[in-house]
């Protein structure tokens, strides 16, 4: 028999269990239906806000943060983790190594299975607000080892924006006493210690304090923050081009948002940045969407589907999707449709929170999730139907956030 006639059905069959994959998901998606929504999972063992949360491995993680019970009692030195599955969900939330020191207000951030703790607030006989940058190595079963203080930065930084390029660390903003326009970075060395850190020439165009921040390629995006002295959100954003050298650009002024606020979450999703929640004048459930355009501006601000419940100081994290053939281990998820938003803890009205909600990012930029047409899952009982009513919530014209920023803090 001639060769060609025995490989060209042999490549069909190839094909065939290429196309396999595809074949399996969209059969699973033949009687489901996006759905814009946010749905909930397990929630955190500890109550917090003013925590950090990243996404490693197919690990979801909780720092640090501030419980309520009291200013002495409040600051958070645990961190907890928990599996992230295919279905978007995450299970058994388990404690691992605590920071060194409780801090709230905190920045975490990961490299190369090392994460990263830094600034932040905390209390020994009095509010102490911290410089101290510590580090832990993420393990295979996603379980921490001993957190390790790194080198300081070089003012403290309370409630500042962080985040990792070019194997540097860059802290933006917070609040040493005043609110901050400086910007500082430390290089990522092999070992995942850090060097001395490093004031950069350029400045924020505005003070930034309880900000939000954005990374999408070489561009950073930093949205929003608090007033000083006359209290109250900005609704302004501003972007840097990171160089080649690890420097940035001068900042720019671009897009602002539709409503000003702060203490909200703030996060890149591929090309577009999110912002939640937050506070202006009342706790906010609304969410807000732009897109990184090529040239580094933003395009406008588009409502996106708001939270199931408003909050302020939530912590958020973004699981990008894992090729399935990747895929291992008990906290990897082999489900490669679409990014997803996790939403941990926050506050509202004096109380502190456990919830944890996840919605996915479409490749329009919508949040949602994929639901059959008879599932009442999440927050909405039917595709396209709106929320249900908020309970009432009594809230003084003069609301101001517990966590005290509407004044300069101490």
């Amino acid at each position: 028999m001639p060769i060609q006639s025995l490989t060209r059905p042999l490549a069909v069959v190839l094909v065939m269990i290429g196309l396999l994959p595809l074949l399996l998901w969209a059969c699973s998606r033949s009687d489901s239906r996006w759905v814009a929504g946010w749905r909930t999972t397990e929630p955190l063992i500890v109550p917090r806000t003013g925590a950090g949360a990243v996404v490693a491995n197919g690990y979801l993680y909780a720092v640090g943060g501030i419980r309520g019970g009291g200013v002495e009692q409040g600051f958070v030195k645990s961190v907890e983790f928990a599996a992230i599955q295919p279905d978007g969900s995450v299970k058994d939330w388990r404690l691992t190594s605590s920071l060194t020191v409780p801090r709230g207000f905190l920045k975490a951030v990961t490299l190369n299975n090392y994460m990263y703790a830094l600034g932040g607030e905390t209390y020994r006989d009095g509010l102490v607000l911290l410089n101290t940058v510590e580090r832990a190595t993420i393990l295979p079963n996603g379980s921490l080892g001993p957190w390790e203080v790194m080198s300081p930065m070089t003012t403290p930084r309370r409630s500042p924006s962080a985040v990792i390029a070019h194997n540097y660390l860059y802290a933006i903003g917070g609040y040493n006493g005043l609110f901050l326009k400086s910007v500082e970075r430390a290089e990522i060395r092999p070992d995942g210690a850090l060097s001395a850190w490093e004031v950069l020439p350029a400045n924020l165009t505005t003070d930034r304090y309880i900000h939000g921040a954005g990374h999408v390629g070489d561009y950073i995006y930093i949205v929003g923050g608090h007033i000083q002295d006359v209290g109250g959100g900005k609704n302004s954003t501003e972007w840097t081009k990171i160089q080649a050298d690890g420097t940035l650009s001068p900042w720019q002024v671009t897009e602002t948002t539709k409503t000003p606020r702060f203490l909200a979450s703030t996060i890149a999703a591929g090309r577009f940045v999110f912002t939640l929640g937050g506070f202006q004048d009342g706790y906010l459930s609304s969410v807000e969407r732009a897109t990184a355009l090529p040239d580094g501006a933003l395009s406008s601000w588009t409502e996106s589907t708001p939270l199931p419940q408003p909050r302020e100081g939530a912590a958020a994290a973004v699981a990008e999707p894992v090729p399935s053939s990747s895929a291992s281990g008990a906290g990897r998820s082999a489900n490669t449709a679409s990014r997803r938003i996790y939403l941990l803890g926050g506050s509202r009205g004096g109380e502190y929170l456990q919830e944890v909600v996840w919605g996915a990012v479409n490749d329009q930029g919508n949040v949602g999730y994929w639901a059959s047409p008879t599932s009442s899952g999440g927050f909405f009982s039917k595709p396209g139907e709106p929320p249900a009513p908020l309970p009432a919530r009594p809230t003084p014209e003069s609301a101001h956030s517990p966590m005290g920023v509407n004044a300069p803090p101490p």
